[in-house]
């Protein structure tokens, strides 16, 4: 290569002084402003010792075609050789200035591709989300930007590796060692190529020190080794923050949800609780009772006791599922099973409202747990029967479309609002017309919600104010199967 540059600036040099002499017929001066010219190009693209040659080159040249004798490269007069001196010192001393103008552009233009890679990394740090994705990002954003072959990043507070490779040959203990020290560690492998070097930097903000990022395959400076270890720095910062924020509201909202169960429970048990407890105080108490009113405090003790063991058991259920300890026992079941198991299970409140089933007979069988997908129902047909008027329809329909089975429950309550259908999932809520009107913990829900999720499912409501609800369950049919989440007990 320095050879084929060498020769290019030579012939150039040569074609310059060939025109100058055969072509335009100019003196002495003209060509050494030309040639002079020439040298300048000359610098400006290529590097120093081509550049000297091709100085030198212009020096013969202009001695041999315009400076007396013509034709040789002999002085016959002292002025050539001034001339012919001044001539190489200026040409010289332009060379050298337009290569170290080069080299500085150069330097610039290399700079500046550093400059935008680092702003586009310390953007992508700045607009992560979430905290594993910051550690991924820093792996591929590293090989992408800057073109390593391979990556590694410690971090000190977990103790945990990431790399770009399975197979990676970056030591942990060296990674371990600059973490601890905080000095860049810059070494080569076996090989002389760039591939086989090795580039620790330490990832610190400030005083703190958040780990270490190994690579090979790129010579950078150290100005952008610290640069780039500082940004990284500032994406550990940003995750560490928003695991401790999402640790922190996890915490709140934790503390949040058992207060309002307390009271939810605390304030839906007092009116059971007074119920059975003045039943039995007028059973203990009159002795003469007739049988009829002593039948009739025994079926509001019994009510009474079913509607407790069913809060508790909903309690339970719930709990169970934030503790992830249900087990999901799976087969192929037909709809119209489920929902004569959930109508089973809804007891006699069914009968205060018309149950209205329609079922196709070919609709295909969905694959599920039977207990807790009719569980599922049940709270869904519960729901219905607590928020609508006594003797109203309430129609449970189902239907296929596209491999999914839809299974609803439509009610001809109240209804809600935009609002409460974003909410009416979550624990413990209760919409507008709820708190007093109607008992409950706002559990029922959303342990449909969990359950059918388990069965990897969705449900969701389709709701107007006055005009009854509908809540929707759609799960996979038996003929396509889908990965279940299976959690023990």
């Amino acid at each position: 290569m320095r050879v084929r540059s060498t020769l290019i600036a030579l012939l150039g040099i040569i074609a310059v002084a060939l025109i100058c002499f055969y072509v335009i017929h100019s003196n002495a001066t003209i060509a050494a402003i030309a040639l002079l010219l020439g040298i300048l190009l000359s610098g400006a693209y290529q590097k120093l010792p081509e550049a000297v040659v091709a100085s030198i080159a212009a020096t013969l040249c202009l001695d041999y075609f315009f400076v007396p004798p013509i034709g040789s490269v002999t002085i016959g007069d002292p002025q050539g050789w001034i001339v012919l001196l001044v001539f190489l010192t200026v040409s010289l001393v332009a060379t050298n200035l337009s290569t170290r103008l080069r080299r500085q552009r150069d330097e610039l233009i290399v700079r500046q591709v550093e400059s935008e890679k680092l702003h586009a990394f310390s953007r992508s740090m700045l607009l992560s989300s979430g905290a594993e994705d910051v550690r991924r990002l820093v792996i591929n954003k590293c090989m992408e930007l800057f073109g390593f072959s391979e990556a590694a990043l410690f971090e000190t507070g977990t103790g945990e590796f990431h790399r770009s490779h399975a197979e990676s040959s970056i030591p942990e203990a060296k990674l371990r060692k600059v973490a601890l020290y905080g000095s860049i560690d810059s070494s080569k492998g076996n090989a002389d190529s760039i591939e086989a070097q090795l580039t620790v930097v330490p990832v610190t903000l400030g005083n703190k020190n958040f780990g270490s990022l190994g690579f090979r395959g790129a010579a950078l400076p150290e100005a952008t080794l610290q640069a780039i270890g500082n940004t990284v720095a500032v994406g550990l910062a940003q995750a560490q923050a928003l695991e401790a924020g999402s640790r922190a509201e996890a915490v709140r909202r934790s503390e949040e949800l058992k207060s309002v169960m307390i009271d939810a429970l605390a304030h839906d048990l007092k009116t059971p609780l007074t119920a059975i407890g003045a039943a039995a105080d007028t059973l203990r108490q009159a002795d003469g009772l007739p049988s009829r009113e002593r039948s009739e405090l025994l079926v509001v003790i019994q009510e009474e006791a079913k509607g407790l063991r069913r809060m508790v058991d909903e309690a339970i259920h719930l709990a169970r599922i934030d503790a992830k300890k249900l087990k999901l026992e799976c087969q192929p079941m037909e709809v119209s099973e489920l929902v004569r198991e959930a109508l089973r299970l809804a007891g006699e409140r069914a009968a205060s409202h018309e149950m209205h089933v329609e079922i196709p007979p070919d609709l295909p069988l969905v694959f599920a747990d039977r207990e807790l997908l009719a569980q599922a129902l049940k709270q869904l047909l519960d729901n219905a029967i607590k928020y609508s008027r006594s003797q109203s329809a309430v129609t449970i329909s189902a239907m296929e479309a596209n491999g999914i089975v839809s299974i609803s429950v439509r009610d001809q309550g109240q209804g809600l609002t935009e609002l409460e259908q974003g909410r009416v999932f979550d624990k413990f809520y209760r919409g507008r017309y709820d708190r007093s009107a109607v008992q409950g913990t706002g559990m029922g829900l959303s342990i449909a919600k969990e359950l059918v999720e388990a069965h990897g499912g969705h449900i969701g409501v389709e709701s107007h104010a006055g005009q009854g609800s509908k809540f929707t369950i759609g799960l996979h049919s038996a003929s396509k199967p889908v990965e279940v989440e299976q959690r023990e007990a």
